[in-house]
């Protein structure tokens, strides 16, 4: 089963007042046996220096002045991000992601933003829905909380370069399978 992984690094929360910083995209094709990384991009936007939470640096890391030297305008990631999607013919392939919506909240404001259409398929998997669902059936313990973190130390998945846009899209991918591993031991 192919799948887009995407991921979002941000200026803040809200996507009606920050902006996008970085965008990770990552292919894979997943089942229960086996987890294949099929191709990947990072893609790196400019932003402004207005509305920017400095919290939200601190948590990426990010040093605007020297992101902006290298990143793209939001019209020219767009296209990336376009090219990408085509190039791999993902018009139709469910987007994966750890709280989906809000990258996806942040990836349409991008591309109005940009004035540039997207074309993400509107069908997703969010990796935090399927936490909360083995939580349900009693697979995980209703204690534990549903950050990315939690998920990756749960399943043994190295968390140490988080916070960056296709890094935090490896260690979703790796969720996702072994969530996928999880139900099938269980019979779900």
């Amino acid at each position: 089963m192919k799948r887009l992984v995407v991921d979002i690094e941000s200026t803040g929360l809200s996507p009606n007042i920050h902006k996008v910083l970085t965008v990770g995209l990552l292919l894979i094709d997943v089942d229960i046996e086996d987890l294949k990384i099929i191709d990947e991009k990072h893609i790196k936007v400019y932003s402004a220096y207005h509305n920017v939470d400095p919290i939200a640096l601190s948590v990426n890391k990010i040093n605007l002045e020297k992101h902006n030297e290298e990143a793209l305008q939001p019209i020219d990631a767009c296209k990336e991000i376009y090219k990408f999607i085509s190039e791999h013919d993902l018009t139709r392939t469910p987007l994966l992601g750890h709280n989906v919506n809000f990258d996806l909240r942040f990836l349409e404001a991008l591309h109005q933003q940009a004035k540039y259409p997207s074309i993400f398929y509107y069908e997703s998997i969010d990796t935090i829905s399927l936490w909360l669902s083995m939580k349900n059936l009693g697979l995980v313990p209703l204690e534990y909380k549903s950050s990315l973190k939690v998920l990756a130390n749960f399943f043994n998945i190295s968390y140490e370069g988080a916070h960056d846009a296709l890094f935090d899209c490896h260690i979703t991918a790796q969720v996702y399978y072994n969530l996928l591993r999880m139900m099938r031991e269980n019979g779900k």
